[in-house]
């Protein structure tokens, strides 16, 4: 079983702390939810586990040893961040290559997608641009993923698909993901914490979330 951990993560901007009291740890079979609101860091933080956004401080651990920065992009953790993944003029078929994916495992559950596969990234709609995209992480051989908003701008059945595979594939990766869709991330989550205050506070209750000032009430 794998493990991924990390805490000590500090960040500012100017004057203004972001982060500061940052402790989460994901295993192999597990899919850990991330909520808060708009503008609480969440974005950041996946950043900065990732490697591509700086921090004052941070500890980045896999099965307990730290990792370096060119560890983290090409060998531990496959991220979808909130903005486009895919270069525009990329296509679908081109992006399954640089990511070594069989485009079968995408088709047989989203035949959909067929129509897009010689298309360029900038060619096809948002939705169906967002869902490859996840898909794409998802399928890494990663150990493990990260995923900043996947459900963003998916049509529900989509969503659905989604967090059934989600379900799946987490018996050989741990996942972690946060989306503004709250209650997708609640049914998913195997472990849930929520970022306020620029500290993460792990949460197994819906009386937690409307203390810790996330839902207004029950």
């Amino acid at each position: 079983m794998n493990t991924l951990e990390f805490d000590s993560l500090h960040l500012e901007f100017g004057m203004k702390r972001i982060l500061s009291g940052i402790y989460m740890k994901c295993t192999t079979g597990q899919i850990v939810g991330l909520l808060g609101r708009n503008g609480s860091g969440k974005s950041c933080l996946m950043q900065i586990v990732f490697g591509t956004m700086p921090a004052a401080s941070k500890s980045v651990r896999f099965n307990n040893t730290r990792l370096m920065e060119n560890q983290l992009a090409k060998r531990i953790i496959a991220y979808l961040p909130q903005s486009d993944l895919l270069p525009p003029f990329v296509t679908f078929t081109q992006a399954l290559k640089l990511y070594n994916i069989d485009k079968e495992k995408i088709l047989a559950h989203f035949p959909e997608l067929a129509n897009c596969l010689e298309r360029k990234s900038s060619e096809v709609s948002g939705g169906q641009r967002r869902l490859f995209e996840v898909l794409l992480v998802l399928y890494t051989n990663h150990p493990f993923c990260i995923l900043d908003e996947p459900f963003s701008g998916l049509m529900p059945l989509h969503i659905e698909k989604l967090k059934e595979l989600f379900k799946f594939e987490k018996h050989r990766k741990g996942i972690i993901v946060t989306d503004h869709m709250h209650r997708h991330i609640r049914e998913i989550a195997d472990k849930l914490y929520l970022l306020t205050n620029g500290t993460t506070y792990r949460v197994k209750t819906e009386e937690q979330l409307v203390e810790l000032g996330y839902l207004n009430e029950l």
